[in-house]
């Protein structure tokens, strides 16, 4: 039997050990390229989130909790104060759930790591390197907290990126504010106690607000580790700790977030967003855009989707509202719409839920002949796999299964179509010739001074209306 090695402290402890030791040239290259690649998707999301009316509602929601200097917010260039700044920055990142997921975790990991290594980044004027190493640092934990409780925090109601993403966002600010090892500890303490966010959701925008509430969090905890403020050393280890209380049980020392921490970068295993739609969908739309050209949609008698029971009541339930979503947000939550969009329309884009009619007559009959069934060769967590089964009038029977989908590690995104992902999103707000300069900039970010080049591209004078 493998002896596996017990390193001192808890597992809070660890991670700081970690991450304030963490230096940009002790990153792997495909570390660092994965790095630029997630942070110029994440931007491309943000910014096209502004002009969209959570965005601007959101931007109104911070103005009134105070009033400061620290950072600026994407899209409307607004001051804000780092906590504020976070929060909102963070929430653009995850409004359109077009944002990178690692599946093993069911956890978008850029969004809150994004939001709050920016904010505090702005906040003491870091260069671009420090940044970039506290925004790796901060997906790296959250993918780890997420892959412990995998599965079983999404089945008792936990939304992972929001409960894991304040650890997250701790380590970042943390960094960025200069904590040492025991205030950083300190800090993770308090954020376990911030960090929340519920799967109830209906058709409100709850969901969008997860990760940039993890984000204020993140900074907030920080802040007050900082300033001296005591937090638990066994925040997620303790017996009434995060796993004990929000997953029901402690994960095994192999699967513990601090586990070989540095030497199995789960950051390698995040996958990106080709489809603006709930990752879970995306294999199936793979496999609907496979088999379309195989018949004809109107000789379509039945289509059947096996998915895995525990994600029907998110994504396939309640039917009606599935087949004829009102919002565009439960379309993109889905299945029935969404492989009935794929069939139809060969494509699922952006506009095919905020600029083109939702309720088009022939995706909402189609819809009503897809339904989910159970997949007991499913391997959730591990991948989200998809599975087409479609009967015709004729008796015949088409099958297509894909077991991942394109964007994730085993079938990675191209550079030139991320590129394209991300004008097709930044040119919703701001200038062409803007966000190739901006591309520019992320990609060699660890070479800026500071990061106010980067967020003054991202601002748009005139916001186009959504």
């Amino acid at each position: 039997m493998q002896v596996i090695p017990q390193l001192p402290g808890t597992q809070t402890e660890q991670i700081a050990r970690f991450a304030l030791q963490l230096q940009l040239n002790a990153l792997p290259p495909e570390v660092l390229t994965l790095a630029k690649r997630h942070l110029l998707d994440t931007l491309g999301i943000a910014i096209a989130s502004s002009a969209f009316d959570f965005g601007k509602v959101t931007l109104d929601a911070v103005q009134p909790m105070g009033r400061g200097e620290d950072a600026a917010a994407i899209g409307s260039g607004l001051r804000l104060p780092a906590p504020s700044a976070a929060l909102l920055n963070a929430t653009l990142a995850h409004g359109l759930d077009y944002d990178d997921t690692h599946i093993g975790g069911v956890y978008h990991a850029s969004a809150a790591a994004m939001g709050a290594a920016f904010a505090a980044g702005q906040a003491t004027g870091a260069n671009g390197s420090r940044v970039l190493v506290a925004y790796v640092a901060a997906m790296e934990v959250g993918c780890r907290i997420a892959i412990a409780g995998a599965g079983e925090l999404t089945r008792r109601g936990f939304h992972p990126t929001a409960v894991c993403g304040a650890y997250a966002a701790t380590v970042a600010a943390g960094m960025l504010y200069g904590l040492d090892e025991r205030t950083l500890v300190h800090a993770m303490g308090l954020a376990g106690s911030m960090s929340a966010g519920m799967l109830e959701m209906g058709d409100s925008w709850l969901k969008r607000l997860h990760p940039g509430w993890a984000a204020h969090a993140g900074v907030t905890a920080a802040l007050f580790g900082r300033a001296g403020f005591v937090g638990p050393t066994t925040s997620m280890d303790g017996t009434r700790g995060f796993y004990a209380t929000h997953v029901g049980r402690m994960p095994q020392p192999k699967e513990m977030p601090a586990f070989a921490l540095g030497e199995r970068w789960r950051v390698l295993d995040i996958a990106l967003k080709p489809y603006p739609c709930c990752h879970v969908i995306h294999a199936f739309v793979d496999a609907a855009l496979e088999l379309r050209a195989q018949f004809d949609v109107g000789d379509v008698e039945r289509i059947e989707c096996p998915l895995v029971l525990d994600w029907h009541k998110l994504i396939a339930e309640p039917r009606a509202e599935c087949v004829k979503p009102a919002t565009p947000y439960r379309a993109l939550f889905s299945m029935q719409y969404v492989v009935a969009l794929s069939l139809l329309r060969g494509r699922v884009e952006l506009a095919d839920f905020y600029d083109r009619p939702l309720q088009a007559p022939d995706i909402l009959a189609l819809a009503n002949k897809v339904w989910c069934i159970d997949d007991p060769l499913s391997d959730y967590p591990a991948h989200f796999p998809g599975e087409l089964v479609v009967h015709l009038r004729d008796g015949r029977v088409l099958r297509c299964r894909k077991p991942v989908s394109l964007g994730t590690p085993e079938i990675p995104l191209s550079q030139s179509a991320l590129q394209s992902k991300y004008l097709s999103n930044a040119t919703r707000v701001i200038h062409a010739d803007a966000a190739q300069q901006l591309q520019e900039l992320v990609m060699r970010i660890d070479t800026l001074d500071c990061l106010t080049p980067m967020l003054a591209l991202s601002v748009a004078s005139t916001i186009k209306e959504h």
